[in-house]
């Protein structure tokens, strides 16, 4: 499956566009000389289910903490960096797909911070109680097909990537630039929406689904077995979800003026 002309602002006004606020803000970075902006605070955002909803394979206590404790250390963290300067008011997921444009002294902590509440808010809405399989010859189940084989072939690379992360990271199936859809991994709080010359131009793209394998997100239940939660994973994957961020990506690239 062949789209052209993927690009870093493609993937950025899709995240613009799903999430409703509107068209490029360049000229809040660019507007130096500009008055001061209040600062608009990121918050924790709501589960769509209750902590224990996804039990037996996610345990409560985990997600609980997961979510109130990790989560919202991420937030508190960048509220306090982002104090004062001009990149406050950005949604996340445009803040961390144009880290490159962030100073030194900052982007350390944009990239972590900024990052762990990406991917976060990312990852549970790519979870739900009420999983059920991904319905064969739905446009995602295609491509998926297309990239890799077989459905079966891509749950093993996304199992085997998932597992081969050393330390903390993350496994995810994104569309990259050229239109394909590709299993890849980042480390510790690395986006694929950083874009190629923050995580490589085989990383960066547009998040499909994505599985945090830090250790915090599952040792309480799986202990050192991380292979365990990446297959319990499998029961909880959002597929509604998945399917309409594969299909936000294809209309795009079909209509890269959206």
């Amino acid at each position: 499956m062949q789209f052209a002309n993927l690009t870093l602002g493609w993937m950025l006004s899709l995240a613009q566009s799903r999430l409703g606020v509107g068209p490029l803000v360049q000229s809040k970075l660019d507007a130096t000389t500009a008055a001061p902006t209040p600062h608009t605070a990121f918050t924790l955002p709501p589960l769509d289910y209750s902590y224990a909803a996804l039990e037996p394979h996610f345990d409560e206590e985990t997600m609980r903490i997961h979510h109130t404790k990790h989560h919202q250390t991420y937030i508190t963290n960048l509220n306090a960096a982002l104090q004062g300067t001009p990149f406050v008011g950005l949604h996340i997921d445009d803040l961390v797909a144009r880290l490159s444009e962030v100073p030194a002294e900052l982007s350390g902590k944009v990239r972590n911070q900024g990052g762990g509440h990406a991917n976060h808010s990312f990852f549970w809405k790519n979870l739900t109680p009420n999983a059920t399989a991904l319905a064969e010859g739905s446009p995602l189940h295609k491509g998926i097909e297309q990239a890799f084989g077989s459905f079966e072939v891509f749950q093993q690379t996304f199992e085997k990537a998932a597992t081969s992360v050393f330390g903390s990271g993350w496994a995810w199936l994104v569309v990259q630039e050229d239109g394909e859809l590709k299993v890849v991994t980042t480390l510790n709080q690395f986006s694929p929406l950083m874009g190629a010359g923050v995580v490589g131009k085989g990383v960066a793209g547009f998040p499909v689904i994505g599985l945090d394998v830090w250790e915090h997100a599952y040792y309480l239940k799986y202990r050192n077995v991380r292979p365990e939660y990446i297959k319990a994973y499998w029961h909880v994957v959002n597929w509604d979800f998945a399917s309409d961020r594969y299909m936000e990506a294809r209309s795009s690239i079909a209509h890269p003026e959206l």
